[in-house]
């Protein structure tokens, strides 16, 4: 599953939402984790809305958004791409959160990381 990181450097969960300029994406699974690509937005002249839905549409095939916060908008764009949101609250490593989500994987994932993967933890396509 591809994970997005709202990072300037690569290393940490260090932006808001709202205010990055791209992110970071990760493919993960119980036993791999790998840099996938970074996804920019440009377009400093869009406002609210429209960066909330640009970013968004940036990481449309991502399962999953972490970032240090995100607004009720942004939050409804995400879900509407039937993506889940993870809130640090504060900067973290990226790969804390990622050796974290791959031990949830291995063990007993919880409910939304089922649906975020299409039920199917043994890594072929849902049916």
């Amino acid at each position: 599953m591809k994970i997005a990181f709202a990072s300037r450097d690569g290393a940490t969960i260090d932006q808001r939402f709202g205010e990055t300029r791209g992110f970071k994406v990760w493919e993960i699974g119980p036993d791999r984790a790998t840099y996938h690509s970074e996804r920019n937005v440009p377009g400093s002249h869009l406002v609210d809305d429209e960066r909330d839905s640009a970013l968004a549409g940036a990481i449309a095939d991502c399962s999953i958004v972490c970032s240090m916060d995100i607004g009720t908008v942004a939050l409804a764009r995400i879900v509407e791409r039937n993506a889940f949101h993870l809130k640090t609250g504060m900067e973290k490593p990226i790969l804390e959160i990622v050796e974290k989500l791959q031990d949830q994987l291995r063990s007993n994932p919880p409910p939304w990381m089922k649906k975020a993967m299409g039920s199917n933890l043994d890594g072929t396509e849902p049916k």
